[in-house]
């Protein structure tokens, strides 16, 4: 962020109010309580933003920008479907969960918000039903299924264990895998 004595540009606020969101969750979200803790005025957030339900859309979609399409985008780059996979699960397991608990909650009271989190759920299970299609050979119909139940154990990781998502989730991981190579093996 910018020093304290100089203005703030619009990613400044948006940092800020992440850092608010992680931390106090969705009650922080005011514009009194973001000015009053970033010791900035209402104008300064007004003259970006416009309202308050300008700056949370706002920062939904950096949300979802960095925790899905940077992602997906970084995973592309890998060449074969197991390393796409395995750095899909590496990146993954890093995100700012706290964020994204809080982008979700906000979601439940703000329309504009939960359009953001449905797209970005949708986007998340359809890059990994590609990702498994390509690595297990497992059709459309069977790939999607299979992505939404990886993409439903994270989201309920989130929730049960923030702090060790990998940790929670290694088992029922090791046997959704196994569940794909028994469907990839029933169609060959």
């Amino acid at each position: 962020m910018t020093a304290r004595g100089s203005r703030w540009a619009k990613e400044d606020w948006l940092q800020f109010g992440a850092d608010m969101l992680r931390k106090y969750g969705p009650p922080a979200m005011t514009v009194e309580g973001l000015c009053a803790s970033a010791k900035r005025t209402k104008g300064s957030f007004y003259h970006h933003f416009g309202t308050i339900d300008g700056f949370l859309l706002a920062l939904a979609k950096a949300w979802r920008k960095t925790q899905t399409d940077d992602i997906a985008e970084s995973v592309a780059a890998d060449t074969t479907p197991e390393a796409r996979l395995a750095t899909l699960v590496r990146l993954t397991n890093v995100i700012d969960h706290d964020l994204e608990a809080g982008v979700r909650a906000l979601g439940v009271s703000h329309a504009a918000i939960l359009d953001v989190v449905r797209a970005a759920d949708e986007r998340r299970e359809t890059f990994l039903a590609s990702l498994l299609d390509d690595a297990y050979e497992l059709g459309p119909e069977d790939a999607v299924s299979l992505a939404r139940l990886y993409h439903a154990l994270h989201v309920v990781a989130q929730a049960r264990a923030p702090g060790a998502i990998g940790d929670f989730s290694a088992g029922p991981t090791a046997l959704l895998r196994r569940l794909a190579a028994d469907l990839k093996a029933a169609r060959t």
